[in-house]
């Protein structure tokens, strides 16, 4: 009798891991799999609909190659991305004050009372240092300004910098090194081209 239901026990536990591993776990599995593509990546559908054209029994290895291919082309090159920017080529603000006291004479800075006058719409270009690369200096719109801290949109692709163009950007207003107001026809807004960082006297 207890063997009877050894066996039966058995039986059932072997049907359930058969229909997990056959029948709801790949098409779970490749639902998650293929969201590490772009909303519009068209492989999103295609891999969905594939799912049901390969055998049943192939179907778990299957699942474990996709796996394999998001990994090597939408997984790895975002986390090799988000690496350069944090790691290996992390880049910071650079503060505008702190480089016009060490060059005086060459290297100038908006006034206090411009920098006071500074208000959303208005672009500022910043300059960061990248490590182990040449920097950047990029225009910035303001967007909010709290006090001496503002908020801003990148209005450049950079180079060097590991951005894209329209980031969101925190700076305070020392990081400021030239600025003009959104309707100033001299201005380089528009100027998508970054510019690699001036070497100082």
């Amino acid at each position: 009798m207890i063997s009877r239901l050894t066996e039966a026990s058995s039986l059932w536990g072997a049907l359930v891991i058969a229909l997990l591993g056959f029948g709801f776990l790949p098409g779970f599995i490749l639902n998650l799999i293929v969201r590490v593509y772009d909303r519009d990546d068209p492989r999103r559908q295609e891999l969905l609909a594939e799912l049901y054209v390969v055998p049943r029994r192939e179907r778990p290895f299957w699942v474990v190659e996709q796996f394999e291919v998001a990994t090597r082309e939408a997984i790895f090159p975002v986390v090799s991305w988000w690496f350069s920017r944090l790691v290996w080529h992390r880049a910071t603000l650079e503060s505008g004050v702190e480089r016009n006291r060490t060059n005086p004479t060459t290297f100038w800075i908006p006034d206090p009372e411009e920098k006071t006058a500074l208000e959303p719409g208005d672009f500022v270009k910043l300059m960061w240092v990248v490590r182990g690369l040449p920097g950047e200096r990029m225009w910035v719109e303001i967007l909010e300004r709290h006090g001496e801290r503002c908020v801003g949109r990148l209005s450049n692709d950079p180079m060097f910098v590991y951005l894209e163009h329209g980031a969101k950007i925190a700076f305070h207003l020392d990081h400021v090194i030239d600025w003009h107001g959104p309707h100033d026809e001299s201005g380089r807004a528009d100027d998508d081209s970054p510019c690699a960082e001036d070497e100082a006297a």
